[in-house]
């Protein structure tokens, strides 16, 4: 990472795995032979936006990440700190205005939606990527909710850094980093984006695998 550089993607990569149930945190397992994190930090390599890839990890990690080519910093004992920790390393070492936020534990992630969140940044000054609810949904004490007004919040995220980095609090209550800037930021969610699919639990490899190799057949990036 250079002083030079303005568009900044951030992995995040210090999970411990703990519902894996494994030594190994899971996205350090293998999966078709190479670690879950490599296919992040590979689709991350092959975006056209970005000038520098930040993976913040227990140290322990540090040597395998940086075979790949990016840098690396320290994760916290949270997600908050952990991110708190890369806000503060890419501030010190880069000169960014973008920011993209992505997770290890992700492997199907497409630089095509990265570019894209990068290209979005020019209006807006935050970006998630979202999905609508396609089940039925129900609150306690009552059986009707109208599922189009809810939907869930993904990665990848993005962000005019100066602003992420000016309200971002590591002891937040909060943990999706949009809920920490003013009520009156300008939020673009992008709904268009398939294949949201993270790793947490061991059968979830079998069902990798498949659509990995589904995706070799389709041209879908």
């Amino acid at each position: 990472m250079k002083k030079t550089d303005k568009n900044i993607i951030m992995i995040t990569c210090g999970g411990t795995g703990q519902r894996f149930g494994a030594d190994t945190p899971k996205q350090y397992q293998l999966l078709m032979g190479k670690p879950v994190v490599a296919y992040v930090i590979e689709a991350c390599k092959r975006s056209r936006k970005a000038d520098a890839i930040l993976v913040v990890a227990a140290p322990a990690y540090h040597d395998l990440l940086r075979q790949y080519g990016v840098d690396v910093t320290a994760g916290g004992e949270v997600l908050n700190q952990s991110k708190r920790n890369g806000f503060d390393y890419i501030r010190d070492h880069s000169s960014c205005e973008k920011l993209v936020v992505v997770e290890a534990v992700r492997p199907f992630l497409m630089e095509s939606v990265v570019d894209d969140v990068f290209d979005l940044l020019d209006e807006y000054e935050a970006i998630s990527c979202a999905k609508k609810m396609i089940d039925t949904i129900a609150k306690h004490g009552t059986w009707v909710l109208d599922r189009e007004q809810y939907y869930t919040m993904n990665p990848p995220q993005g962000f005019r850094f100066p602003l992420i980095d000016r309200h971002f609090r590591s002891d937040s209550v909060f943990t999706e980093s949009i809920q920490q800037l003013p009520e009156t930021t300008k939020v673009f969610l992008k709904f268009d984006v398939p294949y949201f699919e993270k790793i947490t639990y061991p059968e979830d490899f079998e069902k990798a695998q498949a659509l990995l190799e589904y995706r070799g057949k389709h041209t879908l990036n």
